[in-house]
């Protein structure tokens, strides 16, 4: 559990008043087995635009890859968190905010390793985080539109009806995925932590409802755009739905932190009429593309039962 204090101050040390609007940022990236010229780029892309680069480690970090980074973050240098074991994304990104909180830093940008920021991202970010807060919104937390690799928007589809008033290029959305989502560290506070025991998969969607349920909103940035893989492939469905693609492991805590939610009463009762009518077809597509194949039949039915009953953890455990 991290806490949030209220003081926030500059760079010189000396506290702010909130109409001078002085913000740090520190970039938050979780990394596991990570290709390493891809984790140097993004490294070297973000380090110059944030205050402190923090990488939390869910794999070993060797001497080489550490020589990198710490090459690539330039003087701002880089902080590496973890023991190297894979403890999840929430146990992650709860470090990652208690760190930001000890450099007094007021956003959190978090990133996957296999994710690249456009050049300017953490500005225009905490700029829009600015706009909102002038016009009465609380965000907790704003990410990016997400692209393919032609660079055409994919994710998520945004309705006009949600957008900002007073020509801020931001809509409001029932969640972000957690890369490239610029966190308000103090709304943070008040949200409460990302849930470790969901391990991975829907931990920013949950977190983004609870912090909508205590008065906060979330949303994306139109004019923002980051290239982002979902998965390790896409499963074509019917009726031109796009699924990502995930071994059985992953297809568990998919399936299961899914169900989990349905029992959540700070989860909108639209969002589980969603995935009580599409999870069944989303395991049926899984099944089908994987053959029925025995352990993501298993995973899959083992997934739904836990999820409901809420046996959650680390999956290797659950699946034992």
């Amino acid at each position: 559990m991290f806490e949030i204090q209220e003081t926030r101050l500059s760079q010189s040390g000396q506290c702010d008043s909130h109409d001078m609007q002085v913000t740090r940022t520190a970039a938050g990236i979780v990394i596991f087995n990570p290709d390493r010229d891809s984790l140097a780029t993004l490294v070297r892309r973000i380090a110059s635009e944030v205050e402190a680069v923090l990488i939390y480690a869910n794999s070993a970090v060797d001497a080489a890859l550490e020589a990198t980074l710490r090459a690539g973050a330039g003087p701002g240098g880089v902080t590496i968190l973890g023991g190297g074991g894979n403890v999840g994304l929430g146990v992650a990104y709860n470090a990652l905010l208690a760190e930001s909180l000890n450099r007094r830093a007021d956003f959190l940008l978090i990133f996957d390793q296999d994710s690249l920021s456009p050049p300017g991202m953490a500005q225009q970010l905490s700029e829009i985080h600015r706009s909102l807060t002038e016009i009465g919104e609380r965000p907790a937390a704003i990410g990016p539109r997400f692209t393919d690799g032609r660079g055409i928007p994919m994710w998520p589809r945004l309705r006009n009806r949600d957008a900002a008033p007073s020509g801020v290029a931001a809509t409001k959305v029932e969640c972000v995925i957690s890369s490239g989502s610029l966190i308000d560290v103090a709304a943070a506070r008040e949200v409460g932590p990302f849930r470790d025991d969901f391990f991975i998969d829907a931990i920013d969607v949950e977190w983004c409802m609870r912090a909508t349920s205590r008065g906060f909103s979330i949303w994306v940035a139109r004019d923002v755009l980051m290239e982002h893989e979902i998965g390790i492939g896409v499963i074509e469905g019917p009726l031109g739905l796009r699924l990502p693609y995930h071994p059985p492991l992953r297809t568990y805590t998919l399936i299961r932190n899914q169900a989990s939610m349905l029992t959540m009463s700070h989860i909108p009762l639209r969002y589980k009429c969603k995935v009580v009518l599409f999870l069944p077809l989303r395991m049926a597509i899984y099944l089908f593309h994987g053959r029925f194949a025995r352990p993501l039949r298993h995973a899959i039915w083992r997934g739904l039962v836990d999820g409901l009953l809420h046996r959650l953890g680390p999956p290797s455990a659950r699946l034992r």
